[in-house]
């Protein structure tokens, strides 16, 4: 059997090459397994084998080149004289232990979080990103960021310190702005672009690092304005739509008072010339004429009630001329700014007890007076589907209550109720 010390040059560098491969892809995966922090079984595996192979490597060069070094030319003429096949076969099951030990790693880091596959992750985020030290120093930073920073400061990102003062002092390119300041940056570039930027301090394995986090809210941003604009919209048409309710309750009431008025005036014409005619030729029923007389009179009180009605006398009348009758439970509130949220709610729950529940009676009850809370029920039919607060009087009613700083909710089963606390 021929032996290693027997093997032609060719062959014997190609055993001599394969075994140096094995030591050069051994120590990369010495290398990797440290750094990618694998157990210590793996660790002390990888690191066994790289020794064991470099020894191999080391005495199989010596031996075959004759280049013994002190100590080892017994080991040396030893291994020249062992047969070719039995080294062939180790460096070929070593080479198969390698490339499992490659395969596992690869199945490992597709299935593990690893330093790289971080990095890559953090290379590939929109949002650019650089944490680093008290001194400004960066210790990592994607490429989103390096590029925001060269943008808006024409300079590389050397020091995150540096482009947080930036920042904070406007000293940017022309066209670059920060819009908002404090511990979040409103940034808007050129291109019309805005960034939010936060910084903050955050600790990894007992190092306090600074982050700083840049995020695009262009879209956002454009929205919360456009949301803002429309919320002022929503308050001035809110307004508008309280004077018109506080516009209509004053004609409501003159109308009233111009009818009475009206109303006054024709039946006293009467009796005046019913009383000239009896007087002049003693035509009429002087019964009647006093009666007309005592009637208008009662007019005229009437008129003068009518001339100091407030909410309250109107919604009663409204309710009674509509067919509904009111019953209180309880003493209603006397304050300007209470009545006429009230009233708003008894005018409101007088329409939907007609309209939707067809019912003919409207009961408020008052539950408590600290919150002052007020129930309005009916006796109509139950809603069909759950009332919601939301567009119509019953939503101007609820923006009223919470002008006033109180809380107006509705109940839909097993009966339709409104509740409001003052």
């Amino acid at each position: 059997m021929i032996t290693f010390g027997e093997l032609s040059t060719r062959w014997a560098g190609v055993v001599i090459s394969i075994v140096l491969v094995l030591v050069v892809l051994i120590a990369i995966l010495f290398v990797m397994s440290v750094a990618e922090k694998l157990s210590r079984k793996y660790i002390l595996i990888s690191g066994g084998l790289l020794l064991f192979e470099y020894a191999a490597y080391k005495v199989l060069y010596s031996s075959y080149h004759r280049k013994g070094i002190k100590g080892m030319r017994f080991l040396s003429e030893l291994v020249i004289s062992i047969p070719a096949v039995p080294i062939i076969i180790i460096t070929f099951l070593v080479a198969l232990l390698v490339v499992s030990w490659i395969l596992f790693f690869i199945r490992w880091n597709k299935n593990n979080v690893t330093v790289a596959s971080v990095k890559d992750a953090i290379n590939d985020m929109e949002a650019g990103i650089v944490c680093s030290n008290e001194m400004g120093v960066p210790v990592m930073v994607n490429p989103n960021m390096e590029y925001l920073c060269e943008y808006i400061t024409g300079k590389p990102l050397l020091n995150a310190n540096f482009l947080w003062d930036s920042m904070v002092n406007n000293n940017l390119k022309e066209g670059c702005e920060v819009i908002d300041q404090g511990n979040t940056l409103l940034l808007q570039i050129p291109t019309g672009r805005i960034f939010k930027l936060k910084r903050r301090q955050i600790r990894v394995d007992e190092i306090l690092l600074n982050e700083l986090f840049a995020t695009e809210i262009t879209n956002l941003y454009k929205a919360s304005i456009e949301l803002k604009e429309g919320n002022e919209r929503l308050e001035s048409m809110n307004n508008r739509m309280k004077n018109l309710n506080d516009t209509i309750t004053r004609v409501t009431i003159e109308r009233e008072v111009l009818g009475m008025k009206i109303k006054v005036h024709d039946n006293l014409g009467r009796s005046l010339l019913s009383a000239k005619r009896y007087l002049v030729s003693g035509e009429g029923n002087l019964s009647e004429i006093i009666s007309e007389w005592r009637e208008n009179t009662h007019l005229i009180d009437s008129d003068m009630d009518t001339q100091k009605t407030d909410e309250y006398s109107l919604m009663f009348k409204t309710a009674k001329d509509v067919g509904v009758t009111i019953k209180v439970q309880g003493i209603l509130p006397q304050d300007k700014a209470r009545k006429k949220i009230i009233a708003t709610a008894m005018h409101e729950c007088i329409t939907n007890t007609i309209r939707h529940a067809d019912g003919d009676e409207l009961y408020i009850s008052i539950v408590r007076d600290r919150p002052l809370t007020i129930e309005f029920t009916n006796n109509g039919k139950p809603p069909e589907s759950k009332v919601r607060l939301t567009g119509g009087g019953l939503d101007m009613l609820r923006r009223m209550v919470r002008d006033y700083g109180g809380d107006a909710r509705v109940e839909s089963s097993p009966v339709f109720k409104l509740i409001i606390e003052l």
